[in-house]
């Protein structure tokens, strides 16, 4: 029996040494991708809800009780009468860019409608991370292209990680919080065959300290500046 082995890592580096840059929210609306692409992000993200069995991009929650409605924290809106779609980002984004998947809930179904989009859609190139991470594994049957990025929070899931890393195969890196960033977390991963992004950065020195630790991602709001930033000499 052939042993598994982790997914190849190096490949969200860009070019000429600098980390990928994922523009953060920038496949959330068209009107974001066509922001995104014109900054010249490597990767659009774009958060993944499913409701009413489909794949929403979006940000905000949706308010309970079947009401219309988005909401964060600070504000509400309107939701639109057809929400951005997964199937619309790929069309619209590939293959100027990359789509780096944030999914947020769904379990099985999340699964089933990823791979179906996939399925449809033009050649591009697609990874996905969540806090949840058990809504990643299946995906690497279902779409075995994806790559995986568990996303860590806070020090204890990145505790956790390290513990369980060895064993599970599955992720191809981490989508960690740049705050549990340190130049020795980072080279532990990369020792154990994991790809690194840093979310969420737009401090110029904080993303030069990231590159010169070696990560292989950075999510950022400020990708036209940090790629003017990061560019190499």
């Amino acid at each position: 029996m052939m042993r598994e082995t982790r997914p190849t890592p190096g490949r969200l580096a860009a070019g000429g040494g600098r980390p990928a840059l994922i523009a953060h929210g920038g496949g959330n609306s068209a009107a974001l991708v066509r922001s995104g692409l014109a900054a010249g992000a490597d990767y659009l993200e774009v958060d993944l809800w499913v409701h009413n069995g489909r794949l929403e991009a979006r940000h905000e929650r949706r308010f309970p009780f079947h009401l219309p409605v988005f909401y964060e924290k600070w504000y509400l809106r309107p939701a639109p009468r057809r929400p951005f779609a997964l199937a619309e980002l790929l069309a619209s984004a590939c293959p100027a860019a990359a789509v780096f998947l944030d999914l947020k809930n769904g379990g099985p179904q999340a699964t089933r409608l990823v791979a179906g989009a996939l399925e449809r859609a033009p050649s591009c190139g697609v990874a996905a991370s969540s806090q949840f991470w058990s809504l990643l594994r299946p995906l690497a049957r279902a779409a075995p292209g994806v790559g995986l990025f568990y996303s860590i929070d806070v020090q204890s899931k990145l505790d956790l990680f390290l513990s369980v890393s060895l064993h599970d195969l599955r992720p191809r890196g981490v989508s960690c919080r740049h705050t549990l960033l340190t130049p020795a977390v980072v080279a532990e991963l990369h020792v154990r065959g994991l790809e690194v992004v840093a979310w969420t950065v737009d401090d110029e020195a904080r993303a030069a300290e990231l590159t010169a630790m070696g990560v292989d991602g950075i999510t950022t709001h400020r990708v036209a500046e940090l790629r003017a930033l990061l560019a190499p000499a």
